[in-house]
Protein backbone atom coordinates (compact mmCIF):
# COMPACT_ATOMS: atom_id res chain seq x y z
CA UNK A 1 0.00 0.00 0.00
CA UNK A 2 2.64 2.25 0.86
CA UNK A 3 4.49 1.51 -2.56
CA UNK A 4 1.66 2.28 -4.36
CA UNK A 5 0.81 5.60 -2.49
CA UNK A 6 5.16 6.61 -3.22
CA UNK A 7 4.64 5.79 -6.92
CA UNK A 8 1.28 7.73 -7.22
CA UNK A 9 3.83 10.70 -5.64
CA UNK A 10 6.32 10.14 -8.00
CA UNK A 11 3.58 10.22 -11.21
CA UNK A 12 2.50 13.50 -9.88
CA UNK A 13 5.49 15.19 -9.41
CA UNK A 14 7.07 13.70 -13.09
CA UNK A 15 3.61 15.15 -14.36
CA UNK A 16 4.17 18.74 -12.70
CA UNK A 17 7.93 18.61 -13.90
CA UNK A 18 6.46 17.83 -17.67
CA UNK A 19 4.28 20.64 -17.23
CA UNK A 20 6.73 22.88 -16.43
CA UNK A 21 9.15 21.97 -19.16
CA UNK A 22 6.53 22.78 -21.69
CA UNK A 23 5.38 25.62 -20.31
CA UNK A 24 9.06 26.82 -20.42
CA UNK A 25 9.86 25.68 -24.06
CA UNK A 26 6.17 27.58 -25.17
CA UNK A 27 7.84 30.66 -23.52
CA UNK A 28 10.80 30.46 -25.06
CA UNK A 29 9.03 30.21 -28.34
CA UNK A 30 7.01 32.78 -27.74
CA UNK A 31 10.05 35.02 -27.18
CA UNK A 32 12.25 33.80 -30.10
CA UNK A 33 9.27 34.62 -32.56
CA UNK A 34 9.07 38.07 -30.98
CA UNK A 35 12.82 38.72 -31.31
CA UNK A 36 12.53 37.07 -35.04
CA UNK A 37 9.94 39.44 -35.85
CA UNK A 38 9.11 43.76 -36.84
CA UNK A 39 6.11 45.21 -36.84
CA UNK A 40 5.62 48.52 -39.22
CA UNK A 41 2.84 50.22 -40.40
CA UNK A 42 2.66 51.13 -44.36
CA UNK A 43 0.85 53.17 -46.79
CA UNK A 44 0.25 52.81 -50.15
CA UNK A 45 2.17 54.46 -52.94
CA UNK A 46 -0.66 56.89 -54.48
CA UNK A 47 -1.52 58.47 -57.52
CA UNK A 48 -2.55 63.03 -57.65
CA UNK A 49 -4.24 64.67 -60.62
CA UNK A 50 -3.36 67.78 -61.19
CA UNK A 51 -0.88 67.83 -58.47
CA UNK A 52 0.82 70.57 -57.12
CA UNK A 53 3.18 72.65 -54.75
CA UNK A 54 1.95 75.91 -53.37
CA UNK A 55 3.83 78.45 -51.25
CA UNK A 56 2.09 80.10 -48.53
CA UNK A 57 1.72 83.62 -47.27
CA UNK A 58 0.31 86.60 -46.97
CA UNK A 59 0.37 90.57 -47.67
CA UNK A 60 -1.48 93.90 -47.61
CA UNK A 61 -3.36 94.80 -50.72
CA UNK A 62 -2.40 98.05 -52.47
CA UNK A 63 -2.82 100.39 -55.42
CA UNK A 64 -0.10 99.50 -58.06
CA UNK A 65 0.02 102.72 -58.84
CA UNK A 66 -0.11 105.82 -56.59
CA UNK A 67 0.26 109.48 -56.77
CA UNK A 68 0.50 112.18 -54.00
CA UNK A 69 -0.47 115.55 -55.93
CA UNK A 70 1.29 118.97 -54.31
CA UNK A 71 1.66 122.65 -55.24
CA UNK A 72 4.82 124.06 -55.86
CA UNK A 73 3.02 127.71 -55.72
CA UNK A 74 2.54 128.86 -51.87
CA UNK A 75 -0.73 130.84 -52.84
CA UNK A 76 -4.26 130.85 -52.22
CA UNK A 77 -6.58 128.14 -53.72
CA UNK A 78 -8.90 129.41 -55.93
CA UNK A 79 -11.25 126.34 -57.22
CA UNK A 80 -11.75 122.68 -56.04
CA UNK A 81 -13.26 120.91 -58.81
CA UNK A 82 -12.92 117.11 -57.61
CA UNK A 83 -13.89 115.63 -54.12
CA UNK A 84 -12.60 112.50 -52.12
CA UNK A 85 -13.70 109.38 -54.02
CA UNK A 86 -14.68 110.76 -57.58
CA UNK A 87 -12.64 108.78 -60.21
CA UNK A 88 -10.70 111.58 -62.30
CA UNK A 89 -8.87 110.55 -65.83
CA UNK A 90 -4.88 111.64 -66.41
CA UNK A 91 -5.10 115.60 -67.31
CA UNK A 92 -8.25 116.49 -65.77
CA UNK A 93 -8.17 119.87 -63.73
CA UNK A 94 -8.45 118.86 -60.01
CA UNK A 95 -8.04 123.14 -58.62
CA UNK A 96 -7.03 126.62 -59.97
CA UNK A 97 -4.68 128.60 -57.32
CA UNK A 98 -4.68 132.41 -57.40
CA UNK A 99 -1.94 133.65 -59.26
CA UNK A 100 -2.16 137.56 -59.26
CA UNK A 101 0.69 137.84 -57.09
CA UNK A 102 2.70 135.71 -59.58
CA UNK A 103 1.35 137.27 -62.94
CA UNK A 104 2.60 140.97 -61.25
CA UNK A 105 5.97 139.43 -61.03
CA UNK A 106 5.90 138.04 -64.28
CA UNK A 107 5.25 141.74 -65.09
CA UNK A 108 8.30 143.18 -63.71
CA UNK A 109 10.26 140.42 -64.99
CA UNK A 110 9.20 141.24 -68.27
CA UNK A 111 10.39 144.60 -68.22
CA UNK A 112 13.66 144.14 -65.82
CA UNK A 113 14.64 141.90 -68.90
CA UNK A 114 13.95 144.61 -71.32
CA UNK A 115 15.78 146.99 -69.55
CA UNK A 116 19.04 144.99 -69.53
CA UNK A 117 18.51 143.92 -73.24
CA UNK A 118 18.96 147.77 -74.10
CA UNK A 119 21.93 148.37 -72.00
CA UNK A 120 23.78 145.39 -73.66
CA UNK A 121 22.94 147.33 -77.35
CA UNK A 122 24.23 150.17 -76.29
CA UNK A 123 27.24 148.64 -75.30
CA UNK A 124 27.45 146.89 -78.53
CA UNK A 125 27.06 149.75 -80.51
CA UNK A 126 29.73 151.52 -78.52
CA UNK A 127 32.28 148.91 -79.46
CA UNK A 128 31.68 148.60 -83.14
CA UNK A 129 31.36 152.85 -83.83
CA UNK A 130 33.26 153.99 -87.04
CA UNK A 131 36.13 155.48 -85.41
CA UNK A 132 38.91 152.70 -86.93
CA UNK A 133 42.15 152.42 -85.66
CA UNK A 134 43.48 154.11 -89.56
CA UNK A 135 41.41 157.24 -88.71
CA UNK A 136 42.60 157.55 -84.87
CA UNK A 137 46.47 157.47 -86.48
CA UNK A 138 45.78 159.74 -89.06
CA UNK A 139 44.26 162.10 -86.75
CA UNK A 140 46.72 161.58 -84.62
CA UNK A 141 49.86 162.50 -87.56
CA UNK A 142 47.88 165.47 -88.31
CA UNK A 143 47.82 166.84 -84.68
CA UNK A 144 51.55 165.94 -84.51
CA UNK A 145 52.42 168.17 -87.36
CA UNK A 146 50.05 171.10 -86.58
CA UNK A 147 51.78 170.92 -83.05
CA UNK A 148 54.93 171.12 -84.48
CA UNK A 149 54.40 173.50 -86.77
CA UNK A 150 52.37 175.89 -83.91
CA UNK A 151 56.11 175.47 -81.94
CA UNK A 152 58.09 176.76 -84.79
CA UNK A 153 56.08 179.34 -85.48
CA UNK A 154 55.75 180.54 -81.81
CA UNK A 155 59.62 180.31 -81.67
CA UNK A 156 60.40 182.45 -84.46
CA UNK A 157 57.50 185.05 -83.31
CA UNK A 158 59.67 184.96 -79.50
CA UNK A 159 62.80 186.14 -81.30
CA UNK A 160 60.91 188.72 -83.66
CA UNK A 161 59.53 190.27 -80.40
CA UNK A 162 62.77 190.08 -78.41
CA UNK A 163 64.17 191.69 -81.74
CA UNK A 164 61.32 194.18 -81.15
CA UNK A 165 59.98 193.22 -84.83
CA UNK A 166 56.37 192.05 -83.56
CA UNK A 167 54.09 193.21 -80.90
CA UNK A 168 53.24 191.22 -77.56
CA UNK A 169 49.87 190.76 -78.99
CA UNK A 170 51.16 188.58 -82.07
CA UNK A 171 53.96 186.49 -79.78
CA UNK A 172 50.43 185.94 -77.41
CA UNK A 173 48.45 185.05 -80.39
CA UNK A 174 50.73 182.62 -82.01
CA UNK A 175 51.66 181.18 -78.34
CA UNK A 176 47.75 180.21 -77.60
CA UNK A 177 48.11 178.65 -81.72
CA UNK A 178 51.17 176.22 -80.51
CA UNK A 179 49.34 174.97 -77.14
CA UNK A 180 46.11 174.53 -78.88
CA UNK A 181 47.97 172.26 -81.26
CA UNK A 182 49.11 170.72 -78.47
CA UNK A 183 46.17 169.85 -77.05
CA UNK A 184 44.82 168.17 -79.71
CA UNK A 185 48.12 166.28 -80.09
CA UNK A 186 47.12 164.50 -76.35
CA UNK A 187 43.69 164.09 -76.86
CA UNK A 188 44.77 162.13 -80.30
CA UNK A 189 47.22 160.32 -77.65
CA UNK A 190 44.57 159.21 -75.78
CA UNK A 191 42.17 158.05 -78.04
CA UNK A 192 45.17 155.81 -79.71
CA UNK A 193 45.32 154.22 -75.96
CA UNK A 194 41.54 154.19 -76.02
CA UNK A 195 41.31 152.53 -78.47
CA UNK A 196 43.61 149.73 -77.53
CA UNK A 197 41.69 149.28 -73.84
CA UNK A 198 38.86 148.19 -75.83
CA UNK A 199 39.31 144.54 -74.08
CA UNK A 200 37.44 146.12 -70.66
CA UNK A 201 34.61 146.53 -72.83
CA UNK A 202 34.21 143.43 -74.60
CA UNK A 203 34.85 142.02 -70.76
CA UNK A 204 31.95 144.11 -69.40
CA UNK A 205 30.03 143.42 -73.09
CA UNK A 206 30.32 139.75 -71.54
CA UNK A 207 29.07 140.52 -68.19
CA UNK A 208 25.77 141.71 -69.71
CA UNK A 209 24.96 138.99 -71.70
CA UNK A 210 24.76 136.61 -69.06
CA UNK A 211 22.83 139.27 -66.82
CA UNK A 212 20.46 138.99 -69.93
CA UNK A 213 20.33 135.37 -69.89
CA UNK A 214 19.54 135.35 -65.88
CA UNK A 215 16.87 137.09 -66.81
CA UNK A 216 15.79 135.36 -69.57
CA UNK A 217 15.46 131.71 -67.13
CA UNK A 218 13.99 133.80 -64.41
CA UNK A 219 11.26 134.78 -66.79
CA UNK A 220 10.58 131.50 -68.24
CA UNK A 221 10.80 130.01 -64.83
CA UNK A 222 7.82 132.27 -64.04
CA UNK A 223 5.69 131.35 -66.85
CA UNK A 224 5.60 127.62 -66.42
CA UNK A 225 4.87 128.56 -62.70
CA UNK A 226 1.83 129.91 -64.32
CA UNK A 227 0.91 127.20 -65.73
CA UNK A 228 1.42 124.73 -62.86
CA UNK A 229 -1.18 126.65 -61.28
CA UNK A 230 -3.72 124.47 -62.80
CA UNK A 231 -2.95 121.44 -61.09
CA UNK A 232 -4.00 118.23 -63.18
CA UNK A 233 -4.33 114.62 -62.54
CA UNK A 234 -1.35 112.67 -63.00
CA UNK A 235 -2.87 109.39 -63.67
CA UNK A 236 -6.42 107.33 -64.26
CA UNK A 237 -7.65 106.61 -60.54
CA UNK A 238 -9.66 107.25 -57.96
CA UNK A 239 -9.04 110.29 -55.48
CA UNK A 240 -8.46 107.91 -52.14
CA UNK A 241 -7.53 111.54 -50.09
CA UNK A 242 -8.40 115.06 -50.25
CA UNK A 243 -6.42 118.24 -47.87
CA UNK A 244 -8.03 120.89 -50.41
CA UNK A 245 -9.99 123.78 -49.28
CA UNK A 246 -10.96 126.74 -50.97
CA UNK A 247 -9.04 129.76 -49.23
CA UNK A 248 -6.16 127.96 -47.58
CA UNK A 249 -2.99 128.55 -49.50
CA UNK A 250 -1.34 125.22 -51.54
CA UNK A 251 1.63 123.82 -50.10
CA UNK A 252 4.16 121.27 -51.04
CA UNK A 253 4.56 119.61 -47.32
CA UNK A 254 1.16 118.18 -47.65
CA UNK A 255 -0.30 116.38 -50.73
CA UNK A 256 -3.47 118.70 -52.14
CA UNK A 257 -4.65 115.06 -53.36
CA UNK A 258 -3.68 111.19 -53.31
CA UNK A 259 -4.91 109.41 -56.40
CA UNK A 260 -4.64 105.61 -56.68
CA UNK A 261 -5.26 103.22 -59.46
CA UNK A 262 -8.10 101.06 -58.31
CA UNK A 263 -7.88 98.68 -61.09
CA UNK A 264 -4.96 97.40 -60.83
CA UNK A 265 -3.72 95.87 -56.89
CA UNK A 266 -0.73 94.56 -55.82
CA UNK A 267 0.43 92.58 -53.38
CA UNK A 268 3.84 92.50 -52.00
CA UNK A 269 5.37 89.82 -49.98
CA UNK A 270 8.60 88.39 -47.98
CA UNK A 271 9.73 85.22 -49.48
CA UNK A 272 12.40 83.15 -46.88
CA UNK A 273 15.68 82.64 -48.38
CA UNK A 274 15.41 78.60 -48.66
CA UNK A 275 12.25 79.21 -50.52
CA UNK A 276 13.00 81.58 -53.12
CA UNK A 277 14.35 79.90 -55.93
CA UNK A 278 11.40 78.14 -56.02
CA UNK A 279 9.68 82.07 -57.65
CA UNK A 280 9.30 82.88 -60.75
CA UNK A 281 8.09 85.71 -62.76
CA UNK A 282 4.68 84.81 -64.47
CA UNK A 283 3.85 82.07 -61.96
CA UNK A 284 0.18 81.94 -61.07
CA UNK A 285 -1.23 82.82 -57.59
CA UNK A 286 -4.67 82.59 -55.97
CA UNK A 287 -5.60 85.34 -53.58
CA UNK A 288 -8.24 84.27 -50.80
CA UNK A 289 -9.30 86.71 -48.28
CA UNK A 290 -11.47 87.11 -44.83
CA UNK A 291 -12.59 90.92 -46.25
CA UNK A 292 -13.96 88.70 -49.62
CA UNK A 293 -14.99 85.67 -48.79
CA UNK A 294 -15.89 83.15 -51.38
CA UNK A 295 -13.77 84.88 -53.81
CA UNK A 296 -10.62 83.25 -55.35
CA UNK A 297 -8.80 85.86 -57.07
CA UNK A 298 -6.21 84.87 -59.70
CA UNK A 299 -2.84 86.71 -59.73
CA UNK A 300 0.58 86.47 -61.20
CA UNK A 301 4.17 87.03 -59.72
CA UNK A 302 5.31 90.50 -61.46
CA UNK A 303 8.34 91.43 -59.43
CA UNK A 304 11.53 89.65 -57.82
CA UNK A 305 13.56 92.30 -55.81
CA UNK A 306 17.58 91.57 -56.86
CA UNK A 307 18.64 91.57 -53.16
CA UNK A 308 17.56 90.25 -49.94
CA UNK A 309 17.05 91.67 -46.67
CA UNK A 310 16.63 91.16 -42.72
CA UNK A 311 13.60 91.49 -41.50
CA UNK A 312 12.23 90.92 -37.68
CA UNK A 313 10.05 88.20 -37.13
CA UNK A 314 8.08 86.46 -34.14
CA UNK A 315 10.78 84.19 -33.33
CA UNK A 316 14.16 86.49 -34.34
CA UNK A 317 15.04 87.87 -37.57
CA UNK A 318 14.53 86.19 -41.25
CA UNK A 319 16.16 86.78 -44.73
CA UNK A 320 13.47 87.71 -47.25
CA UNK A 321 13.15 88.94 -50.72
CA UNK A 322 10.24 91.18 -51.43
CA UNK A 323 8.12 89.69 -54.12
CA UNK A 324 5.09 91.46 -56.05
CA UNK A 325 2.14 90.37 -57.46
CA UNK A 326 -0.25 92.30 -59.80
CA UNK A 327 -4.33 91.46 -59.02
CA UNK A 328 -6.79 92.64 -61.04
CA UNK A 329 -9.77 94.66 -59.94
CA UNK A 330 -11.72 95.60 -62.81
CA UNK A 331 -15.01 95.36 -60.89
CA UNK A 332 -13.58 97.26 -57.39
CA UNK A 333 -14.15 94.62 -55.49
CA UNK A 334 -11.14 94.63 -53.49
CA UNK A 335 -9.94 97.38 -51.88
CA UNK A 336 -6.49 98.64 -51.09
CA UNK A 337 -5.60 97.94 -47.26
CA UNK A 338 -7.09 94.60 -47.14
CA UNK A 339 -5.35 91.88 -45.71
CA UNK A 340 -4.74 88.86 -48.33
CA UNK A 341 -3.64 84.84 -48.30
CA UNK A 342 -1.43 84.33 -51.00
CA UNK A 343 -1.03 80.98 -52.42
CA UNK A 344 2.20 80.84 -55.07
CA UNK A 345 2.33 77.76 -57.44
CA UNK A 346 5.98 76.84 -57.75
CA UNK A 347 5.15 73.83 -59.20
CA UNK A 348 2.76 71.80 -61.53
CA UNK A 349 2.03 67.98 -62.84
CA UNK A 350 -0.83 66.46 -64.47
CA UNK A 351 0.03 63.05 -63.18
CA UNK A 352 2.19 62.07 -59.89
CA UNK A 353 3.38 59.18 -57.96
CA UNK A 354 2.92 60.37 -54.42
CA UNK A 355 3.92 59.20 -50.76
CA UNK A 356 3.42 61.24 -47.23
CA UNK A 357 6.18 62.84 -46.17
CA UNK A 358 7.12 60.42 -42.99
CA UNK A 359 7.92 58.10 -44.98
CA UNK A 360 11.30 59.20 -46.46
CA UNK A 361 14.34 58.64 -44.39
CA UNK A 362 17.66 60.50 -44.90
CA UNK A 363 20.94 58.73 -44.76
CA UNK A 364 23.93 60.26 -43.35
CA UNK A 365 25.44 61.11 -47.00
CA UNK A 366 22.18 62.50 -47.78
CA UNK A 367 20.69 59.98 -49.88
CA UNK A 368 16.97 59.88 -49.39
CA UNK A 369 15.49 56.86 -49.55
CA UNK A 370 12.34 54.42 -48.93
CA UNK A 371 11.43 50.85 -47.30
CA UNK A 372 9.45 48.93 -49.70
CA UNK A 373 7.69 46.04 -47.85
CA UNK A 374 7.48 42.79 -50.65
CA UNK A 375 6.17 39.19 -49.63
CA UNK A 376 6.69 41.08 -45.82
CA UNK A 377 10.05 41.41 -46.36
CA UNK A 378 12.06 45.03 -46.40
CA UNK A 379 13.68 46.49 -49.80
CA UNK A 380 15.59 49.99 -49.68
CA UNK A 381 15.16 51.90 -52.71
CA UNK A 382 16.47 55.01 -53.43
CA UNK A 383 14.15 57.74 -54.57
CA UNK A 384 14.25 61.17 -56.07
CA UNK A 385 11.39 64.35 -54.56
CA UNK A 386 9.32 66.00 -57.22
CA UNK A 387 6.93 68.31 -56.39
CA UNK A 388 6.56 69.14 -52.65
CA UNK A 389 2.55 69.43 -51.87
CA UNK A 390 1.08 70.31 -48.59
CA UNK A 391 0.72 66.81 -46.86
CA UNK A 392 2.21 64.67 -49.71
CA UNK A 393 5.22 64.75 -52.04
CA UNK A 394 6.32 62.99 -55.59
CA UNK A 395 8.18 59.95 -55.36
CA UNK A 396 10.55 59.65 -58.45
CA UNK A 397 12.00 56.42 -58.99
CA UNK A 398 11.82 53.40 -61.66
CA UNK A 399 11.63 50.82 -58.60
CA UNK A 400 7.74 52.81 -57.44
CA UNK A 401 4.91 51.82 -58.68
CA UNK A 402 1.67 53.00 -58.14
CA UNK A 403 0.00 50.73 -54.93
CA UNK A 404 3.45 49.78 -53.27
CA UNK A 405 3.21 49.56 -49.75
CA UNK A 406 5.70 51.87 -48.43
CA UNK A 407 7.15 52.04 -44.22
CA UNK A 408 5.68 55.16 -42.43
CA UNK A 409 8.01 56.54 -39.55
CA UNK A 410 11.07 54.57 -40.85
CA UNK A 411 14.21 53.70 -38.66
CA UNK A 412 17.93 53.27 -39.33
CA UNK A 413 16.75 49.61 -37.69
CA UNK A 414 15.71 48.22 -41.11
CA UNK A 415 17.67 46.44 -43.40
CA UNK A 416 17.22 45.36 -47.12
CA UNK A 417 15.39 41.48 -46.62
CA UNK A 418 14.54 42.03 -43.15
CA UNK A 419 10.94 40.16 -42.14
CA UNK A 420 8.33 42.25 -41.18
CA UNK A 421 4.87 42.42 -40.08
CA UNK A 422 2.38 44.49 -41.14
CA UNK A 423 0.10 46.31 -38.78
CA UNK A 424 -3.72 47.72 -39.48
CA UNK A 425 -4.60 50.86 -38.93
CA UNK A 426 -5.62 49.61 -35.18
CA UNK A 427 -1.84 48.73 -34.30
CA UNK A 428 -2.69 45.58 -34.91
CA UNK A 429 -0.88 42.32 -37.10
CA UNK A 430 -2.57 41.68 -39.95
Amino acid sequence: MAKNKKKAIWIVLASVLGLAVIAAGVVKALNTEKEASTYVSVVEVEKENDFDSTLITEGILKSKEQRNVVSNLPYMIQEVLFKEGEVVSEGDTLLKIDVKDLEYKIKTAEISLEMERQRLKNMERQLNEPSSTLELEKSLENAELAYENAKTKYEGSKTLFDAGAISKAMLDADEANMLTAKNNYELAQKRIEDSEDNEDLKSNIDIQRKNVEIQEISLKSQKESLGDSIIKSPIDGTIVLSNARVGIPATAATPLFVIEDTNNLEIEVGIGEYDISEIKLGQKVKVTGEAFKGKEIAGEVSFIAPSATVVPTGTGKETQVTVKIDIPNSDNYLKPGFTANVAINTAFKKEALVIPYETVYEKKDGTKVIFKVENNKIKEVPISIGIQGDLKQEVISPEIKLGDKIVVNPSENLKDGLEVSILNGKGEQK
